[in-house]
């Protein structure tokens, strides 16, 4: 299970970069996030490797949010964010921030695993420097 408090500081990053970018939806807000990650990780990881990265956190939190449409099936032969999009807006509205928050912890601790929580932790300070100051705490996924 993923730490409490990664989801909460994560849950207040994404929701805090949506209201810069004035995103209006979960899935507009989560597409903030992600592309404020992917401009600092990408450099790091290669892009193949954040879009695998993505897509293991992303499969996790399908898991753990399911719905009735099949975002896998929404994604295929489109651009690596359509799946998430289309799996966030068939979420219940108040359970859609916390289903992409849930995604991105699951990256978050992918990470942790593959490069340490101090590197992660200084790739987060460049891509959301108002939410980790700090060294966010992580179990691994």
């Amino acid at each position: 299970m993923i730490d409490t408090e990664l989801r909460k500081r994560l849950t207040k990053v994404i929701a805090r970069r949506a209201a810069a970018a004035e995103a209006r939806t979960p899935a507009s807000v989560a597409r903030v996030a992600y592309d404020d990650l992917a401009v600092v990780l990408i450099p790091l990881v290669s892009e193949a490797g954040f879009d695998a990265l993505v897509a293991r956190a992303f499969d996790l939190a399908q898991r753990e949010y399911p719905t009735g449409a099949s975002a896998a099936a929404a994604s295929r032969g489109a651009e690596p964010f359509a799946g998430i999009r289309a799996w966030l807006d068939g979420q219940e509205e108040g359970v859609a921030l916390d289903a992409a928050a849930a995604m991105f912890a699951s990256l978050m601790t992918l990470l942790f695993t593959l490069i340490g929580e101090s590197l992660t932790t200084q790739y987060l300070q460049k891509a959301w420097p108002e939410g980790f100051s700090a060294s966010p705490k992580g179990k691994r996924a």
